[in-house]
């Protein structure tokens, strides 16, 4: 059987309101492991206790983790210059500049080894072929074939097909 000194449960079990105690000691404070350490417990069992018993302020501010495409944009900003990487700490909400610097080491690692995937004929410029008159006329040929069938479907259908260029009145 259990003891119970100083509003603490010993044995395998903690008193609720000991626990309670501790995670709002551990919201005012913020440093977890000191907590822990004061306290002489586990920092995973204070971490299910603040799950379970934290306050509704603690759970929508607390950081959660952020998806790929999430960690993508904020890399892709930082790496094109858009914004440094003290912005997006501040922009993100992001506690460590160590975790967005991580971000964009993983995001320029994948953009290199897609590049080392792209086969060399796609990454050396390309030369254009010299074309034939005979091509160019076929070619126009069949851009007037089009657009004579694109009247006839207009006049047929009573319906304007063709796009209009520049802005809506």
């Amino acid at each position: 059987m259990s003891r119970e000194v100083n509003g603490k449960k010993f044995g395998r079990l903690y008193l609720e309101s000991f626990k309670q105690a501790v995670v709002k000691e551990a919201e005012l404070e913020g440093s977890l492991a000191l907590i822990c350490e004061r306290h002489s417990i586990s920092l995973h069992a204070l971490g299910n206790w603040m799950k379970a018993y934290g306050s509704t302020s603690y759970h929508a501010n607390k950081n959660k983790r952020r998806s790929f495409s999430e960690r993508e944009g904020i890399a892709r900003e930082i790496v094109y210059g858009h914004i440094t990487i003290q912005e997006a700490m501040l922009k993100y909400n992001a506690k460590s500049r160590d975790t967005v610097n991580g971000w964009v080491h993983d995001y320029k690692q994948r953009q290199q080894q897609l590049t080392d995937l792209l086969p060399e004929t796609l990454q050396m410029p390309i030369e254009t072929a010299p074309v034939s008159s005979a091509d160019l006329k076929l070619a126009e040929l069949k851009i007037r074939a089009l657009e004579i069938m694109l009247d006839i479907a207009s006049k047929e259908f009573n319906v304007d097909i063709r796009k209009k260029f520049g802005a809506k009145p």
